[in-house]
């Protein structure tokens, strides 16, 4: 019966923690791993703020395009990085837990409604990037994805 119980709890908890719940870390992530992470998590947040600021905003939507392209190369290193990392972490469930924190920065950036100073912010991510290039994408990638610290365990 305390078996039973044990398991009807823990499949009861599991859905409210979200992937680290599910997914237990059987290691760490190192610095260069976190700064990975965040460099792919960043990617997606800028193609999906252009998306949305290009309705107020013409010429965003264009401006990452642009970047994308001039770094395709970079940004699928980082990806692809990213993958074997997340197999080597979460095994059997790697897609799930990618597609965790994927679809929950899409979705909180492709129905954020949008403002005129949010949409600024973005143009003047962009234009830093289209100046300074993958450094200035590197250095952005740091500050707006920080959260990756917080999901993620680095190691000591």
């Amino acid at each position: 019966m305390r078996t039973f119980l044990t398991l009807l709890i823990m499949a009861l908890l599991l859905p409210l923690g979200g992937a680290e719940a599910q997914t237990t870390f059987k290691r760490c992530f190192s610095a260069k791993e976190i700064e990975v992470e965040q460099l792919v998590r960043h990617g997606i947040f800028m193609r999906e703020a252009a998306k949305n600021c290009e309705k107020t905003t013409p010429g965003v939507g264009k401006s990452w395009s642009e970047f994308d392209s001039k770094f395709a190369a970079k940004l699928k290193s980082q990806t692809d990085r990213r993958t074997k990392i997340f197999q080597r972490e979460f095994k059997d469930r790697e897609l799930q837990v990618r597609t965790y924190y994927d679809g929950r920065l899409v979705t909180y950036h492709r129905n954020e409604s949008v403002t005129a100073a949010y949409c600024e912010n973005i143009e003047r991510m962009l234009g830093d990037l289209t100046k300074k290039g993958w450094g200035a994408f590197a250095k952005q990638a740091k500050l707006v994805q920080n959260e990756v610290q917080l999901d993620i365990k680095q190691c000591p």
